[in-house]
Formats: C-alpha cells, sequence, structure tokens
C-alpha cells in the first residue's frame, strides 16, 4: 500500500493537469521556445517536451503561475510530483486518471473517505454496484 501512498500526490498532479489554463501566446510551443521561468519549472519533463499534445503542454503551462507564488519546498515538492509524473508508464497514466475519473464521481462523503484512505495507505477494493 505505499505505492498508494506515493501515487496520492501523483493523483492530485492529474487534476491540476486536467484543469482549463490559461491561453498561451504558442500553441504549440517547443521546449526551446519556452522562456527561462518556464523551462526552471517544466525542468523534470524536458526530455519529452516535444512529444506532448498542444492541449498538455497548455495546461502544464498553468502551473507556471502557481509555482511562483511557492516557497522554496513548495517548488521542489511540484517539480518531484512532475518528474513521478513523468516517469510513470502511459498505462500508469491511464490508470491514475481513471482513478481520478472514479473518485470524481462518488459522492462528497464517500469520496472524503475513499481520499482518507489513500492518505493513510489503506485502500482496498471495494464490490461495486
Amino acid at each position: 500500500m505505499t505505492s498508494l501512498r506515493r501515487l496520492l500526490p501523483v493523483l492530485l498532479l492529474g487534476s491540476l493537469l486536467a484543469l482549463p489554463a490559461a491561453a498561451s501566446p504558442l500553441t504549440n510551443p517547443r521546449w526551446d521556445q519556452l522562456d527561462s521561468e518556464q523551462q526552471i519549472v517544466m525542468a523534470p519533463l524536458a526530455g519529452e517536451w516535444d512529444r506532448y499534445a498542444p492541449e498538455k503542454k497548455k495546461n502544464l503551462l498553468a502551473i507556471v503561475p502557481e509555482y511562483r507564488s511557492l516557497d522554496a519546498a513548495g517548488r521542489l515538492r511540484l517539480q518531484s510530483k512532475l518528474k513521478i509524473w513523468s516517469d510513470l508508464t502511459l498505462e500508469q497514466r491511464q490508470q491514475i486518471r481513471n482513478n481520478w475519473k472514479t473518485l470524481q464521481s462518488l459522492p462528497p462523503a464517500d469520496r472524503e473517505k475513499a481520499i482518507q484512505r489513500l492518505k493513510q495507505g489503506q485502500l482496498k477494493p471495494q464490490a461495486s454496484g
């Protein structure tokens, strides 16, 4: 269950990636077209940046303004989460996205219970239906 505890921040990051982003001057910027601040924030994703779809780039770049407001520890956490996300396989990422959708579809009380179980590392499959 320790792996679930480590995946919680990634799951939460997935929620950030699903948020709409503000309009960017470039709709599909290459890595070398990012400004220095964007490159610093997105550094954990540098190796794969140019392979991302325009919408994903837009959503990721929406994190940059939030990054400015974080303290040093928060900035390190955010970049660590980006690195963890970039290290996941496509299948793992899809599973996290599916889990997030399932979590969002739960009634608020059940969602809160599931989040608490995730935080405690005690998530157990429940009977569906």
